[in-house]
């Protein structure tokens, strides 16, 4: 390494320093001139280009990089191409502006009538024009029927040249023959409505005395009927008796001959629920409200012991 100021290498003699000022690296007979530097705030050695700097108090210049002036150039450049568009658009608007000026100042023409018509004719254009036979043809090609049967047909309507009078008079001719009409569908009504009553009370009497006919037949028919059904009735209720009493004799002779609690030999029946029960335990199962308060002596049969 060499001093910046002088290019002598540094050596024992001739050691290297920093200028506090620029921070290049000089030795220590390069850096002997004393200035006061602000940003260290108190006086120390520099080399001899800060010291002139310090002492023409000239400020430092830092040029800006080549980025900043393009960015400048296209800046300046847009501006004038915007300045160029306003200009082109005040100048329409001027422009127009001042036709409508001259159009005011000009007297408005007349317009005629006729014109005015034509005019609306050639915005409306040919109207197609359809007759009324076509549209009946379209109609009945929709509906599928015949062009006759849409055809409207001229209705002529003859004149009255009856007097009042005559008027009067045939409104209540027909009045008359109307009410007429009225009186005849009536009593033949009556008669309709007579003849249906006297057809029904015919045959309410003929079903009166064929229900008493029927009802003597069915009152003999219904007591053997009856006595039938009872003979039936108590044959089924002698034979699911004694259905009753096989099943219980098989259930007591199926039945083992001990306490349903403690399993020791069974001394009393409950009358409330069929069980078997030693003396001590009847006592523990003794109910008044489930009935289980009787009992009868129970003897176990000699196959049912071991």
């Amino acid at each position: 390494m060499a001093c910046n100021s002088c290019s002598k290498s540094f050596s024992l003699l001739r050691q290297e320093k920093g200028c506090p000022g620029c921070g290049f690296s000089y030795c220590s007979k390069c850096l002997n001139h004393k200035v006061f530097l602000p940003k260290l705030n108190s006086e120390v050695k520099v080399c001899a280009k800060c010291e002139n700097t310090t002492n023409r108090n000239e400020p430092k210049k830092v040029e800006p990089p080549d980025a900043y002036y393009k960015r400048i150039s296209g800046t300046n450049d847009a501006n004038k191409n915007k300045d160029a568009n306003e200009n082109t658009t005040d100048q329409q608007i001027y422009e127009k502006l001042n036709k409508l000026k001259e159009d005011k100042h000009e007297k408005p023409q007349k317009i005629s009538n006729e014109e005015i018509i034509k005019r609306l004719q050639k915005l409306k254009g040919d109207i197609p024009s359809t007759s009324n036979a076509e549209l009946e043809a379209r109609l009945a090609n929709i509906k599928g029927i015949p062009i006759s049967a849409v055809q409207t047909k001229p209705v002529l309507l003859h004149p009255d040249l009856r007097t009042e009078q005559e008027q009067a008079d045939d409104l209540l001719k027909q009045f008359m023959a109307q009410s007429n009409i009225d009186t005849n569908y009536k009593e033949e009504f009556d008669g309709l409505v007579n003849d249906i009553e006297t057809r029904l009370q015919k045959l309410k009497a003929s079903s009166i005395s064929g229900s008493a006919e029927t009802t003597t037949s069915m009152s003999n028919d219904k007591s053997d009927d009856e006595e039938e059904i009872i003979k039936k009735i108590i044959e089924k209720a002698k034979i699911e008796t004694k259905l009753e009493e096989s099943e219980i004799c098989d259930s007591i002779v199926d039945e083992l001959p001990f306490c349903e609690i403690c399993n020791e030999d069974a001394k009393m029946r409950c009358l409330g629920c069929k069980y078997l029960f030693c003396k001590r335990c009847f006592l523990e199962h003794k109910d008044e409200d489930d009935g289980c308060d009787t009992y009868e002596p129970y003897t176990a049969p000699k196959n049912s012991k071991a």
